[in-house]
C-alpha cells in the first residue's frame, strides 16, 4: 500500500513538472479561474440584498441597483472565462507537444529488444491516448482543484457569518461525500488501468490488420481476425462497463446525499425564518439554498475528478514506463570515431540470448576483412539476422565482444558505426516521402550519381527510372 502511494505521488509530482515549463501561462490560468470563481461567489450576496429589500421604501431603485450589479457580475466571470479557456487551450497544447516529443525522443533512443516485447498499437496508443488522457488530469484537475478549493473556502466563511446552525445543516453531507470519493479514487484506479490496456490491445491488433491487410486477403483470413477484433473489443466493452458499474453506484449516491443537504436547509432554514431565529430573513434562506448549490457542486467536480484522476494517474504509469525504461545500447562517455578506411570486423568468443529464450549465438568466433564478401549460410534462427544486429550494435552482446579495426563496438559513436556500416534489412520499411528521400536516410548529403549508383548496384535503377517522377515519386 505505502508503495502504491508512493508511485502515486512520484507519477503526480512528474507529471506537474511539465506545467511548471510554462509558468507564465499556468499562472495566468489560475488567475483568471480565481477571479472567475470570486465573482460567482459574490452573486448570491446581492440577490440576498434584493429580496430582503422589497419591502423597503426605495425597493424600485435598490432593485434595479441589485440586478444592474448582477449583470455586472455575470458578465465579468464570464469574461474571465473566455480569457481562461484561451490561455488554458495554449497551454493545453503546448503540454501535449512536450509530452509526446518526450516519448518520441525516448522511444527513438530504445533498444530493438523494447519493441520485441511489445506490439506496435500498444506504443501508439501510449503516445496518443495515455499523454491525452494524462494531460486532461493534469490542466483540468488542478483547475478545477483550485476553483473547488476556492470555493468551499469562500462559502463556507460567508455561510458561518450568516447563521453558523444552519452552516452546520449544510455541511452535514461533505464528510460522507469526501470517504466515499476518496473510497472511490483508490478502489477505480485499479479498474482504469485494465481499460487502458484493453485499449491499447485493441489498437494494436487495429494496426497489425491494416499493415498486414494484403497477407488478410491472400491467405483469407477476414473471419480469424474479424473473431479477434470482437474478442478484443467485448474484452475492452467489459473492463469499461465494469469502470463505468462502480461510477453508476458512486455518482448517484453522491447526489442523493447533496439533496439531503438541500432538504434539511429548506426544513431547518424555514423554521428558522418562521421564528425570526437571529434575524434570518427569506433573502437568507435563499442565499444558502444558492450557496449550498454552489458548494456541492465543486465537491461532485471533485468526485467528478476523481474519475478523472483515476484514468489520468493510470495513463501516467504507462508513460512513464517508457520514460524509465533503460536505453540498453548506450553511447560510451568518450566514444572514439573509425578512421576514413576499409574496415573489418571480428566477433572474439560472442555469447548472445533474445530475452527469455535459448542462448543464438554461444562462444562464437569470426572474423570478417576488409574488402572481402563473406556469405554466411544457415537454417532459419541460426542467427544470421543476429550477427548483423550485434554488427551494428542494435543488441549488445552477454559475453565477449564485437571489435571494428580492433577496437571494441561498445567504445565507438554510434552515428560514426552506422555511418561505416550498412544494413539492408529482410523486411523493408519505406518512410512516407519520395523514393530520393528514402535513399538519403543513411547518408543525407549523397549526390545524384551517388543515389544512382547505389540504385544500380541493387538492380533497381530500372524499376525506378520507370516510375512517373523518378527518384521524387512519393512512396511509404
Amino acid at each position: 500500500m505505502a508503495k502504491n502511494e508512493h508511485t502515486r505521488k512520484k507519477t503526480i509530482l512528474r507529471v506537474s513538472q511539465y506545467l511548471f515549463r510554462y509558468p507564465g501561462l499556468f499562472a495566468t490560468t489560475m488567475l483568471l479561474a480565481v477571479a472567475m470563481t470570486l465573482l460567482e461567489i459574490a452573486v448570491p450576496l446581492a440577490i440576498i440584498d434584493i429580496i430582503d429589500g422589497l419591502g423597503a421604501v426605495d425597493a424600485l431603485s435598490s432593485l434595479l441597483f441589485g440586478v444592474g450589479l448582477i449583470a455586472l457580475l455575470y458578465s465579468g466571470s464570464e469574461i474571465f472565462n473566455c480569457l481562461r479557456i484561451r490561455v488554458n487551450n495554449t497551454l493545453e497544447q503546448r503540454v501535449l507537444v512536450e509530452m509526446r516529443r518526450d516519448l518520441h525522443s525516448k522511444l527513438l533512443r530504445l533498444p530493438v529488444s523494447f519493441y520485441d516485447q511489445r506490439k506496435s498499437g500498444e506504443i501508439s496508443s501510449r503516445v496518443i491516448e495515455d499523454v491525452a488522457a494524462v494531460e486532461r488530469a493534469l490542466l483540468d484537475g488542478t483547475e478545477q482543484g483550485v476553483r473547488a478549493c476556492l470555493m468551499i473556502i469562500g462559502i463556507t466563511t460567508i455561510l458561518f457569518f450568516k447563521q453558523p446552525a444552519l452552516a452546520w445543516c449544510v455541511f452535514l453531507p461533505v464528510p460522507i461525500l469526501l470517504v466515499v470519493g476518496t473510497y472511490y479514487s483508490k478502489r477505480s484506479r485499479t479498474v482504469w488501468r485494465k481499460v487502458r490496456q484493453n485499449s491499447a490491445d485493441l489498437n494494436s491488433l487495429l494496426v497489425e490488420d491494416i499493415q498486414g491487410n494484403r497477407l488478410i486477403q491472400t491467405f483469407g483470413l477476414q473471419k480469424r481476425e474479424s473473431a479477434r477484433f470482437e474478442e478484443k473489443a467485448e474484452a475492452l466493452r467489459d473492463k469499461t462497463v465494469r469502470a463505468m458499474y462502480r461510477w453508476s453506484i458512486y455518482h448517484p449516491s453522491t447526489n442523493l446525499l447533496t439533496k439531503l443537504g438541500f432538504l434539511s436547509i429548506v426544513g431547518v432554514g424555514g423554521y428558522f425564518v418562521l421564528q425570526d431565529t437571529a434575524g434570518f430573513t427569506m433573502g437568507k434562506l435563499v442565499g444558502f439554498f444558492l450557496y449550498a448549490n454552489m458548494l456541492y457542486m465543486p465537491i461532485s467536480q471533485l468526485h467528478g475528478l476523481n474519475h478523472l484522476l483515476a484514468a489520468g494517474r493510470a495513463s501516467g504509469e504507462r508513460v512513464f514506463e517508457v520514460l524509465d525504461t533503460p536505453v540498453e545500447v548506450d553511447e560510451h562517455p568518450q566514444p572514439k570515431k573509425l578512421p576514413e578506411e576499409p574496415i573489418d570486423v571480428v566477433f572474439d568468443a560472442v555469447r548472445f540470448g533474445y530475452p527469455e529464450r535459448p542462448p543464438v549465438l554461444d562462444d562464437f568466433s569470426l572474423i570478417l576483412p576488409a574488402n572481402q564478401v563473406t556469405a554466411l549460410v544457415g537454417h532459419t534462427g541460426a542467427g544470421k539476422s543476429t550477427i548483423a544486429n550485434l554488427a551494428m550494435r542494435t543488441y549488445d552482446t552477454t559475453g565477449g565482444s564485437v571489435r571494428v579495426n580492433g577496437t571494441d563496438i561498445r567504445e565507438i559513436e554510434l552515428e560514426n558505426l552506422h555511418a561505416k556500416i550498412g544494413h539492408v534489412a529482410q523486411d523493408p520499411f519505406l518512410f512516407e516521402g519520395s523514393v530520393r528521400e528514402n535513399l538519403l536516410l543513411a547518408k543525407p548529403d549523397a549526390q545524384q550519381d551517388e543515389v544512382i549508383r547505389a540504385l544500380d548496384l541493387a538492380c533497381a535503377w530500372e524499376f525506378v527510372r520507370a516510375l512517373p517522377e523518378q527518384l521524387d515519386t512519393n512512396i511509404g
